[in-house]
């Protein structure tokens, strides 16, 4: 899949994310809002 944004801004993203999911103490995320899977992937 190709990204829409620069493969750094991809990792910043993700991790970002991934702090929020360890801050909450979640297990996993599930993205429902087509914005939001667009936030992470760059996917529309």
């Amino acid at each position: 899949m190709a990204l829409h944004f620069e493969r750094s801004e991809f990792d910043a993203r993700r991790d970002r994310l991934m702090i929020e999911i360890a801050e909450k103490k979640l297990d996993a995320v599930l993205l429902f809002a087509q914005e939001s899977m667009y936030w992470l992937t760059g996917y529309d």
